[in-house]
């Protein structure tokens, strides 16, 4: 057995979980499972996810029930009866719950430290989905009939070093590899090690089936062997696809369980940067929803603030328990009073407009000139300041934003010192902004041994 084959068997056995919880998530599943049918009627639940394929990994156990309903039964109805039935059965067992979403809502509770989540979903004929979770039981089963003991620690080892980074999970929070791909991957693959040595040498976009990518924005194209018209992998984004390149890279060449089970802590250098942070609350509303509505708001903000000066080097944002931020790097938080606005070619047929309209303006610093063949002229900024040109935008309505956050940007603040923004988040969102902060992802500082 070679060093690294060691290693990963090392991980391996830190990875699985304890014979306790899976005992304690057992009887949990007996229980739900039959709760639920006496609620809903025998046959309508059964155990999907990680737990019921065996790919649970340690710290991260849970347990997945799905109940199923009838194809003429509303979308809605099942969605309300799994909300309040499945909330107070989750109560009885002693459990605390809250309310989540992924296609539809769905109930996520906790017993005893455990993870249970409660899903609606149909019981459809092959094919005949009516909504995407349907195919989630088809897809238990056929990973229970391929994946043995073995190849299920090479999930583990796979999920453990995307989930190190931030890389795992398909909502559109992380844009990432789903459960279900991990075990895909390594179902093609044979093992862990294959993968990181294929991915390696990956250069997008990646296609494992067929000769093209399934959509011009698939970075990575894998069929779903469930349904061969879906790309399983149709949620990773291109980002999170070379971070899982790079990643695969350094791992080879410096082998550690770091990348699978630390977190750096190093602080970057700030000196010299410019950062600009709107902190606002956020309207409940499912997850996913409100993280497409933060990263519009965001790059509407962005794109105004590159288009008027200001350049943006990185961008981000990030919501918690009612709080949001969108958080910006900039080039410079000021800029001067005067710039230069360059205008046609002399011979263009509006040159001589140019030159009356230039005139007009209340806020021209120097009249046009000639450079090269173009008319110039200089003009004055009406913001010279980022944060002020900011509130601007949002008072004003003046960029891009989703509609259902602009009464919550209205009362948002905005901020340019670093140590306010901290003293305005949570704990979660802190760790956030150090991730932003010190720019380079968990992987990186590992291979480099900072923090």
């Amino acid at each position: 057995m070679t060093y690294v084959e060691e290693l990963l068997e090392s991980v391996a056995q830190r990875l699985r979980p304890s014979p306790e919880t899976l005992e304690k998530a057992k009887l949990y599943a007996e229980k739900l499972v039959k709760s639920v049918e006496e609620l809903f009627g025998p046959g309508t639940a059964s155990v999907e996810g990680s737990f019921a394929r065996g790919t649970m990994v340690r710290s991260r156990e849970e347990v997945d029930i799905f109940i199923h309903f009838k194809p003429e039964t509303p979308v809605e109805r099942a969605a309300e009866d799994v909300l309040k039935r499945g909330t107070e059965l989750v109560k009885n067992l002693g459990g605390t719950v809250r309310l989540r979403y992924a296609s539809h809502p769905y109930v996520e509770g906790f017993l005893e430290g455990l993870r249970v989540n409660l899903v609606p979903c149909y019981d459809t004929e092959y094919g005949k989905w009516i909504t995407p979770v349907d195919r989630t039981p088809y897809h238990t089963r056929y990973v229970k009939s391929v994946l043995d003991e073995r190849m299920a620690d090479e999930v583990r080892l796979l999920k453990a070093f995307l989930m190190n980074d931030g890389l795992y999970g398909a909502e559109i929070r992380n844009k990432g590899f789903s459960g279900y791909v991990c075990e895909l991957l390594i179902i093609r693959f044979g093992s862990f090690l294959q993968l990181v040595r294929q991915a390696s040498g990956w250069k997008p976009p990646v296609v494992l089936d067929g000769e093209k990518p399934m959509s011009p924005a698939s970075a990575i194209t894998l069929l779903d062997p469930v349904d061969k018209t879906r790309n399983a992998a149709a949620a990773v984004s291109l980002t999170t696809l070379s971070k899982l390149i790079m990643k695969s890279k350094l791992f080879l060449k410096e082998p550690s369980d770091s990348y699978f089970l630390s977190r750096t802590s190093f602080k970057p250098s700030v000196e010299g940067r410019c950062f600009l942070a709107v902190v606002l609350d956020v309207p409940e509303r499912p997850p996913d929803v409100l993280w497409g509505e933060l990263t519009k708001t965001l790059e509407g903000l962005a794109k105004a603030l590159s288009g008027y000066g200001f350049k943006p080097l990185r961008t981000d944002r990030w919501f918690e328990d009612g709080k949001g931020l969108l958080i910006f790097e900039l080039e410079s938080l000021s800029l001067p009073q005067v710039y230069l606005h360059t205008g046609p070619p002399v011979w263009s047929m509006n040159a001589v407009e140019f030159i009356d309209e230039q005139a007009r303006k209340q806020d021209l610093a120097a009249y046009p000139w000639v450079e090269g063949e173009r008319l110039c002229s200089l003009r004055r900024r009406r913001f010279t300041n980022a944060a002020d040109f900011v509130k601007h935008l949002i008072d004003g309505d003046l960029a891009s934003f989703s509609k259902n956050l602009r009464p919550f940007l209205k009362k948002s603040k905005i901020y340019t010192n670093l140590d306010e923004v901290y003293s305005a988040m949570s704990e979660e969102g802190r760790i956030f902004l150090d991730d932003f902060v010190r720019t380079c992802p968990n992987f990186i500082a590992q291979y480099h041994s900072l923090g």
